[in-house]
This record gives C-alpha cells, structure tokens and sequence, in this order.
C-alpha cells in the first residue's frame, strides 16, 4: 500500500483525521506510515469519476480509498463494483460510517481516526475483504 484518497464527498473529514494524526499523539507513528495522500487531480481522476474508474485506479495506484457509506446503485457503483472485481489483493475500500459526525464531534473523530489508522497499520489482514467500516 502507497497511500489514501478522500472519495470526493469527504475531502473535509480526512482533513480531520489528518490533523489528528499530525498531533502530538500520533505524529511519529503516521510519519513512520510514510503514507502519501493522494488527490483526485494528482492521479488525473475527474471529480465525476465513476466508483469503477475510482476504485480500479486505487487498486492500480496500491491507495486506500477513504469514503462515506454508499449504496448500490447500478453497475458501476462502489459496492457493485466491489462484488464483481475484488479479489484476495485487492485493498479494501474504508468507509467511515458517520461522516458529517467527524466534522461535528472531536471525540468520534479522533476513534475514526485511531480505528483506520489500526486498519492501516495491518492492512495486509484487510486484503480481499472488500469493505471494512470506522470507527
């Protein structure tokens, strides 16, 4: 794994949780990640980027796409996209499972934060699973 990407309607939570682990607290062991944080323009994806375009492009770039809880919805969204291509590899896609939360409460935002970064640290037991939901 290289990295992470905000899905484009959690820009401002990854915002948060990045600012959390360049805390005190957790700022030695996200630099020690070496993680990169990559963006939609950065790999050249337009911001209507389907769910397909998006999460092939993750798996090809080795990034960990960070999102809000979506539905299935026709055959090129997240989840139908998940079902039919993932494969024991295959990074999975975070999704945080109360997004506006993490903008409103620090609290839930920091567990968010220390659940993915758990998540992130043992990635490798992740793999294949398709999903995997914080905090």
């Amino acid at each position: 794994m290289r990295g992470i990407l905000a899905d484009i309607n959690v820009g401002a939570q990854v915002d948060v949780l990045l600012l959390i682990w360049s805390s005190d607290a957790w700022r030695e062991l996200w630099n020690d990640l070496g993680l990169v944080v990559e963006s939609f323009s950065g790999l050249g994806l337009a911001h209507d980027a389907s769910d397909a375009v998006i999460w092939r492009a993750c798996q090809r770039e080795g990034l960990v796409l960070i999102t809000a809880n979506r539905n299935r919805h026709g055959p090129d969204s997240l989840e139908a996209v998940i079902q039919a291509e993932n494969q024991p590899h295959s990074l999975p896609v975070v999704t945080i499972g109360d997004a506006n939360r993490v903008l409103k409460d620090r609290p839930y935002a920091e567990k968010a934060a220390v659940r993915l970064l758990e998540r992130l640290l043992a990635i490798d037991d992740f793999r294949g699973t398709g999903r995997i939901y914080v905090p």
